[in-house]
């Protein structure tokens, strides 16, 4: 009897310790990409549906995005008249409904030469211009560019192709 009650206060001080101290809530993380049913948001300037990258064309207000596949080169299209290229849900949509981005970079050219890069395990990188290099793109022979971001405080360091503290890196965009 007398273990009975030494084992019934032990359950009563865990339960009473563990309603005493709050449980950590999840941790939110609103720069990941939440996926939608039947595509995916990569980032401000592209989306991936059905085995393609879109991405719209800033330079004219979004009127037109660019469509990448593997292997073939970048697609320029036009939405209709009136639309703009919507990446929240990759398909042109009504300029009241849409965020046109400021910028995003030009469609990807095979073999073109776009300023200083780095190579690192197959992978070229490159400062994304006027982001105060914040922005890093990265491709390969076969795959378009794709546009990733430095963690805050960091930017994209040429000299080691990675993310560095501001001090020790030359940004060239």
């Amino acid at each position: 009897m007398h273990q009975l009650s030494i084992v019934l206060c032990v359950a009563v001080v865990a339960i009473a310790s563990a309603s005493y101290y709050p449980q950590r809530a999840p941790a939110y993380h609103p720069h990941i990409p939440v996926p939608t049913p039947g595509h995916t948001v990569i980032d401000d300037c592209t989306c991936f549906e059905k085995g393609n990258y879109y991405s719209p064309v800033s330079s004219n207000d979004c009127r037109s995005f660019t469509q990448r596949t593997a292997f073939l080169p970048a697609e320029t299209q036009n939405c209709p008249y009136g639309l703009q290229f919507d990446v929240r849900t990759c398909v042109c949509n009504y300029p009241k409904d849409t965020v046109c981005p400021h910028y995003c970079p030009a469609p990807y050219a095979q073999h073109a030469v776009a300023g200083p890069s780095c190579s690192q395990n197959g992978n070229t990188y490159r400062q994304v211009p006027g982001t105060h290099c914040k922005k890093f793109t990265q491709e390969t022979a076969t795959l378009p560019p794709q546009v990733h971001s430095c963690p805050y405080g960091l930017k994209f360091d040429l000299k080691t192709c990675v993310c560095n503290y501001p001090k020790d890196t030359i940004c060239y965009t």
